[in-house]
């Protein structure tokens, strides 16, 4: 099951009115791309009015509830087709390399210098030492992957308009705990950071030219500290972007 990071208005998310890079890509190079979701999932979508107006109704009953910990105006735009969304796949194993990358930092431990393909963090004994040491709740590890436009830093029970019980973060959280991972040992500045998107990541298996797509070798592993680079990036545009224009942070998958 492949991940997107979607970074956009949680009305244009319902509305299904968004594009992951797949979808883009294949628009751009004239080839058609179908997104399979789970059966939940397929369901009739409401009119854009209506799902702003429930959406608003649930983002306005948010902010009431967490009043007394919000220290200023909350910046959270809804709307179906005006403000901007970002997006990028950064699939499950850079995501979870960055999760492995964390717990081996903070646990003492080497980084393994490769992950193999399909790789589970949970599986890892590291991983698991340091969900069982850590003292506080972190957001990339104890959250359902939603992460609200607030600015302050907390974490929290809730539930989404559909009734579904989430642990909800913020995305003032988000950044706290991006900053911590930089200041380990990369101590990259924001525009390496953002390099990183194009630079690291997962090594190719496939050439796109004249002739559409050819294989070029599948790879069977690849470097952990590359994958988590890539990820982080592509968290750390989500940031820039959710801060600039008030929207929420969703992993899609």
């Amino acid at each position: 099951m492949g991940l997107d990071v979607y970074a956009g208005t949680l009305t244009r998310y319902y509305g299904r009115n968004w594009k992951n890079i797949v979808q883009q890509w294949g628009e751009a190079n004239g080839m058609k791309v179908h997104i399979v979701r789970p059966e939940s999932q397929n369901v009739e979508i409401a009119p854009p009015e209506e799902i702003e107006q429930g959406v608003s109704g649930w983002r306005d009953h948010i902010l009431d509830a967490l009043s007394e910990v919000i220290t200023e105006p909350a910046n959270w735009a809804e709307d179906y087709d005006t403000t901007p969304y970002y997006t990028d796949k950064p699939d499950w194993a850079a995501i979870e390399a960055l999760q492995l990358y964390v717990a081996c930092l903070k646990t003492g431990t080497p980084v393994p210098k490769t992950v193999k393909k399909g790789f589970t963090v949970s599986d890892e004994d590291v991983y698991k030492q340091y969900m069982e040491t850590k003292e506080e709740p972190v957001s990339l590890f104890d959250t359902d992957n939603w992460w609200l436009p607030i600015k302050e830093a907390f974490m929290f029970q809730g539930y989404l308009p559909t009734g579904d019980e989430m642990i909800f973060a913020t995305v003032g959280l988000l950044r706290q705990e991006l900053e911590e991972i930089n200041s380990f040992e990369w101590q990259a500045d924001e525009q390496t950071i953002l390099d990183w998107t194009n630079t690291e990541g997962y090594p190719d298996d496939v050439y796109f030219g004249e002739n559409g797509l050819s294989p070029i070798r599948e790879h069977e592993e690849y470097d952990t500290v590359s994958l988590a680079k890539l990820a982080f990036s592509i968290l750390w545009r989500a940031v820039l972007h959710s801060e600039q224009y008030g929207t929420l942070i969703i992993f899609d998958f």
